[in-house]
C-alpha cells in the first residue's frame, strides 16, 4: 500500500512504535532448545518454555511445581554453583556444558545461564556430536592465518570464506555500518545459487536502534529456521507482577515477526549474526544466510564468535599500523619544525614550507592558517574573506573545544561560506594568546549506492493498527551521494591537534620576535625623538648641549680646539608670512638636508631654536670654522627653491680659548651672528675678540 494513503504523522507515529518494539522480551523462544527461569536463589522454578518436556522429559505443570534440582539435577546445579563463585559475578553469563537422562536416553546438553531482573535463566540445547579437537585445529590453523595478512580487505574475504566453509552458509557477509547506521556489504562470499549483495547497501531501518543495542548486550543472533514458529513462556510473565522476561543475554530468543517477514522477503531460511565491535562502538556484523533451515552447533556459534574477535584484533593491528604512520609523518614534521625555530618563520613561510607535506600526509585538497583577517595557506582553499568568515564563527562558538569537523559544510552553520566543491573541514584552535586556527579542506567526494531494494517506509494496517512491515523486494536501487567529502577519522584529528601544537610554538615565537623587533624599533624611534628635532631630523638642543660639554672636556684635557658657527635664516618670517607655515618648514628641511651633506661626519649640527642653528666642527679652529662656515653660506645662497625663491644665512663663528664654557662661546657666536646681519645679512663674521690660532 502507498505511503501516499497516509499523514507524515501517521508514518511518523508507525515509525516511533516500530523503534519502541520490545524485541528483548517477545516471551517466547526458538524451538531450538528450552527455557527455564528459576528465583534469584535458583531453588524454584518461575517460568518454563512450552517445549520443556522434549527437552527434560517433564510436563509443564510440574516443572513449575518442581523445585529447580528435581527438574534440572543436582550435577547442573552444582556446576552452575561452582561457576558463578569461579566468575565472582553474578552478572556473568555462564556456558557449561552438562548431562541428564530424558525419557531412558543420556543426552547431552549445551547450557547458557545468565541473571535477568529477579530471575535466574536458563537456556538448554541439545549438543551434537561434534570433533572438539577437530574445531580446535581449525581455530589453531585460523590464528595462523590470520597472522600472516597484512591488508584489511583481504582479512575481511578472508573471514567470509573461513565462515562459509565452516557453516555452510551459502552467504556470509561483512557488513559495516555508516556514520547513519546504514549498512554496506564490504566483504562477501557468496555461493552461485545466491544473490550477491557485495558492496550493496542497506537502510538503517532493517536494523533498528533497539536491535543493534541488543549487539552491545550480545554479540550472537542465532536463528537457524527463520521460519518455525515460536514457543511461548508459561506463564507468560512469571510470578504476579513481575516484568517480562528479559531474553537479551541468551541466544534463544523469539525472532520478531517483522523480522521473520524480512527474512522470508530476503529468501533466507537461516541466519547468523555476530557483532563486530572496534574500540568499544558497533562497527558492523558478520551476516550468514542459509537459503533453508540449517541447524547450528553451539560450540561451533561459540567458535564462530573467536573466530570474528581474533580478525577484529587484527584489523586493530593493522589499523593502528597505518595510523602510526600517520603520526610518524606528522612527528617528522613536528621535528622539521623544531629546526626551523632559529629562522622564526612566519605563517605563511611555514605553510608555503610545508603545506604540501601535510596535504599528503592528511589526503587533504587544501590548508590554510588563519589569523585575525589573515591567512596563508595552499591548495585549494575559500577566499580569505570567507575563511576569516569560518574562523570568526569558530572562535565564537567552538574556541574551547579541541577540533571541529565535518564532511558536508553546507548543512552546518558554515555553509554560507562554503565555496566550490570542498565539502570536509577539520579545524583546530592553536593553543596561543592569539586566536589562530589551521583548517584543512577536502573536496567532494560523489559516488553512487547501490541499496539492496530502495529504502522507504511501508506502513500498513495490522489489527486495527498502523504499523511499519519490512521491505519486500530487494531489487537494486541506486541513488548519488553529493556534497559530502571522505570522513574524518579520529586519528586524522588527532594528528593535526598534535600538529598545531607544534605550530602553536612556532607561530608564538615569530609573535615575540615581531614584537621585539616593534620594541626595538619603538625604542629607537624615542631614542632618536629624544636626541633629534622632529621637523629636520638634526640634532635637538639637548643633544647639541652634550655634545658641546663633550667638546669643552676633550679641548680641556686634550687641548682640541674646535669651533662653534651660528647660523639663522634671513628673512625667514617672509617665508612664512607669504607662501604659510608648511613652506616655512620645507625651507628648513631642504636647507638642513644640504648643509648636513656639506659637513664632516665629525661636525655636528643642531637646531638651537626657532630658525637658528649651531654646528659643533670639531679638530678646528677660528680660521677653519670662518672657511667652513663660507661653504656653508653659499651652498645655501645657491639652493633653488623653486616658487619660494632663494633662501641665504648669516653666520657667526667663535673659536674655542682655555676656560670658556658653554655659554662663553655661544655669547661670542651670536655676537658675530648678529654683526653679519647688521652689515646686510647673507654674510660671515667672526668673533670681535679673536686671536690668532694655530693652523687647523
Amino acid at each position: 500500500m502507498s505511503n501516499t494513503h497516509y499523514s507524515d504523522a501517521e508514518i511518523a507515529d508507525a515509525l516511533e512504535a516500530c523503534a519502541r518494539e520490545p524485541v528483548h522480551i517477545p516471551g517466547a523462544i526458538q524451538p531450538m532448545g528450552c527455557l527455564v527461569s528459576l528465583d534469584a536463589d535458583m531453588g524454584r522454578i518461575r517460568q518454563v518454555s512450552a517445549n520443556i518436556e522434549d527437552f527434560l522429559g517433564i510436563s509443564v505443570a510440574d516443572a513449575l511445581a518442581s523445585e529447580a534440582r528435581d527438574v534440572l539435577g543436582d550435577e547442573l546445579m552444582d556446576l552452575l554453583d561452582t561457576e558463578r563463585v569461579k566468575k565472582d559475578n553474578s552478572a556473568s553469563v555462564l556456558t557449561v556444558t552438562a548431562q541428564g537422562d530424558v525419557q531412558g536416553k543420556q543426552r547431552r546438553y549445551h547450557v547458557v545461564a545468565y541473571p535477568s531482573g529477579d530471575a535466574f535463566v536458563m537456556e538448554l540445547e541439545y549438543q551434537m556430536c561434534l570433533d572438539g579437537h577437530h574445531l580446535l585445529d581449525k581455530m589453531n590453523d585460523w590464528l595462523v592465518e590470520v597472522g600472516q595478512l597484512d591488508d584489511i580487505d583481504t582479512l575481511l574475504d578472508t573471514l567470509t570464506r573461513r565462515v562459509q566453509e565452516w557453516t555452510g552458509h551459502e552467504r556470509v557477509m561483512v557488513y559495516r555500518f555508516d556514520e547513519d547506521w546504514n549498512g554496506r556489504v564490504v566483504a562477501e562470499t557468496c555461493l552461485p545459487v545466491a544473490e550477491s549483495f557485495l558492496d550493496h547497501y542497506f537502510p538503517a531501518s532493517d536494523i533498528p536502534s533497539q536491535v543493534r543495542r541488543l549487539y552491545d548486550i550480545n554479540r550472537v543472533r542465532s536463528i537457524p529456521d527463520a521460519l518455525a514458529p515460536a514457543v511461548p513462556l508459561v506463564p507468560t510473565c512469571g510470578p504476579e507482577k513481575a516484568s517480562p522476561l528479559d531474553m537479551s543475554r541468551g541466544v534463544l530468543r523469539a525472532v520478531a515477526p517483522i523480522h521473520q517477514e524480512y527474512l522470508t522477503n530476503m529468501g533466507v531460511g537461516a541466519s547468523l549474526s555476530i557483532a563486530m565491535h572496534e574500540e568499544g562502538k558497533l562497527w558492523g556484523l558478520l551476516a550468514c544466510h542459509g537459503l533453508e533451515p540449517r541447524p547450528l552447533e553451539a560450540d561451533l556459534r561459540d567458535a564462530l564468535c573467536a573466530l570474528v574477535q581474533i580478525a577484529m584484533q587484527r584489523m586493530m593491528v593493522l589499523r593502528t599500523r597505518a595510523d602510526t604512520r600517520l603520526l610518524h609523518g606528522i612527528h617528522d614534521s613536528n621535528k622539521i619544525l623544531s629546526d626551523e625555530r632559529g629562522r622564526l618563520l612566519g605563517p605563511e613561510g611555514l605553510i608555503q614550507a610545508h603545506g604540501t607535506q601535510w596535504l599528503e600526509l592528511l589526503d587533504a585538497s587544501g590548508i590554510a592558517l588563519v589569523t585575525g583577517n589573515e591567512s596563508s595557506g595552499q591548495g585549494t582553499l575559500p577566499s580569505e574573506e570567507n575563511l576569516v568568515a569560518m574562523a570568526d564563527w569558530l572562535s565564537r562558538h567552538q574556541h574551547h573545544k579541541s577540533s571541529w569537523h565535518t564532511q558536508a559544510l553546507a548543512k552546518t552553520p558554515l555553509a554560507p561560506w562554503q565555496e566550490g566543491d570542498l565539502c570536509g573541514l577539520l579545524a583546530v584552535a592553536l593553543p596561543t594568546e592569539t586566536t589562530h586556527w589551521l583548517m584543512l579542506f577536502r573536496r567532494e567526494q560523489r559516488h553512487s549506492r547501490c541499496w539492496a531494494g530502495k529504502p522507504e517506509d511501508t506502513p500498513m494496517i495490522r489489527n486495527g493498527q498502523l504499523v511499519m512491515t519490512p521491505r519486500r523486494s530487494f531489487t537494486q536501487w541506486r541513488d548519488e551521494v553529493r556534497g559530502r567529502s571522505r570522513a574524518w577519522r579520529t586519528i586524522e584529528c588527532r594528528a593535526i591537534g598534535d600538529l598545531a601544537k607544534n605550530l602553536a610554538v612556532l607561530t608564538s615565537s615569530h609573535e615575540i620576535s615581531q614584537l621585539n623587533e616593534k620594541l626595538h624599533q619603538a625604542n629607537r624611534q624615542l631614542k632618536r625623538l629624544a636626541y633629534h628635532d622632529g621637523l629636520t631630523d638634526t640634532w635637538n638642543r639637548r643633544h647639541m648641549e652634550q655634545a658641546f660639554d663633550a667638546e669643552l672636556n676633550a679641548a680641556e684635557r686634550h687641548y682640541r680646539p674646535f669651533a662653534v658657527l651660528l647660523f639663522d635664516i634671513d628673512h625667514f618670517k617672509r617665508f612664512n608670512d607669504t607662501f604659510g607655515h608648511d613652506a616655512g618648514d620645507q625651507v628648513l628641511v631642504t636647507l638642513c638636508s644640504v648643509l648636513q651633506s656639506i659637513l664632516r661626519c665629525t661636525d655636528k649640527l643642531g637646531r638651537w631654536g626657532g630658525e637658528e642653528f649651531l654646528v659643533l666642527a670639531r679638530d678646528c679652529n677660528l680660521e677653519g670654522g670662518l672657511r667652513l662656515a663660507e661653504r656653508l653660506r653659499q651652498s645655501a645662497e645657491a639652493l633653488d627653491l623653486g616658487k619660494l625663491g632663494g633662501v641665504t644665512i648669516s653666520i657667526g663663528v667663535a673659536g674655542w680659548r682655555r676656560g670658556d664654557s658653554r655659554k662663553s662661546l655661544v655669547i661670542r657666536a651670536d655676537q658675530a651672528m648678529y654683526q653679519a646681519k647688521k652689515r646686510g645679512r647673507n654674510q660671515v663674521e667672526a668673533e670681535m675678540a679673536s686671536i690668532i690660532s694655530t693652523p687647523t
